[in-house]
């Protein structure tokens, strides 16, 4: 393992580590979905088994890499990626297609833990990857194919931009370390390119989640202007903006000094006005 390498995984590490930190503080005030996380920390179990191996293979008297682990984070990646991005696309998809993936994903793994006991890895490393580019493809072609939730709107351009990346790159680099290492003479397993790809996705995820969380815009960016063309009241504005700022109901009846039920009421005059459905699609409504 090159100097590189050990520093782009230091930052990719924490950044990964971040931007899950983030998602599940954005999960609890409803801006976030638990699909979203789950992608984030599969790419992170992903880095994990990868740079395992890593270690393992320069230890002689460990017997070889652990590619059981990989395989297992391969498996996750593929049954996060379009969870993922189905939940935040408009789709006319049927449920029991996300189903049938969900299965199997599972078959796969049981798969995969039959193949340790029975020697099997090296037939069964070929079905996981090749699955595994199946679903990264068809999760960014619907990703270009189809309009996002609002509550993603925002990022549609570097959504897209992402899609592209992910098509040319992650099939070519896990189907890569197990289809074309025996032809090209290098090891694939690990390298530059994931690394990279990881870092920017989160730093994008990090950014995004920062705003939504009102850490890095001003208060005095929520102005006026940002609600004039809902015909929101004066008091629907300031509970917007106290929305924005990531507070709860019961704060935001503390500071107002009005009852639950009015907050709850106002909220939802709130979201109907701006043709929003909750918290999520306003924050990225109005601030973007």
């Amino acid at each position: 393992m090159t100097t590189l390498e050990i520093i782009l995984l230091v930052i990719t590490y924490t950044s990964l580590i971040l931007t899950i930190f983030l998602e599940i503080i954005c999960y609890k005030r409803n801006i976030e979905t638990l699909q979203t996380i789950g992608f984030t920390i599969s790419l992170l179990f992903l880095i994990i088994s990868l740079t395992a191996t890593a270690l393992v293979e320069q230890i002689p008297a460990t017997g070889g890499p652990t590619n059981v682990f990989i395989l297992f984070a391969m498996t996750t990646i593929s049954l996060t990626t379009p969870l993922n991005i189905l939940e935040e696309r408009q789709h006319n998809l049927k449920p029991v297609w996300a189903k049938l993936h969900i299965g199997i994903s599972l078959i796969l793994c049981i798969m995969i833990g039959a193949g340790q006991y029975l020697k099997a890895l090296n037939v069964i490393q070929y079905i996981v990857a090749s699955y595994l580019g199946i679903t990264v493809i068809a999760s960014m072609l619907l990703i270009n194919n189809t309009k996002p939730q609002k509550r993603i709107a925002h990022r549609e351009k570097l959504e897209k931009s992402f899609s592209i990346l992910f098509i040319i790159i992650v099939p070519l680099s896990l189907l890569g370390s197990y289809a074309f290492e025996n032809f090209l003479e290098v090891d694939l397993k690990f390298g530059f390119t994931l690394p990279i790809v990881f870092i920017l996705l989160a730093g994008s995820k990090l950014m995004d989640d920062l705003q939504r969380l009102s850490l890095l815009k001003p208060k005095s960016e929520h102005k006026k202007q940002h609600f004039e063309n809902f015909a929101l009241t004066k008091r629907e504005r300031e509970l917007s903006l106290l929305l924005l700022q990531g507070k709860s109901y019961q704060e935001i009846s503390d500071e107002l000094n009005i009852s639950m039920p009015t907050v709850k009421t106002h909220a939802s005059n709130i979201y109907k006005k701006c043709g929003v459905n909750s918290r999520h699609e306003l924050t990225a409504l109005i601030t973007n």
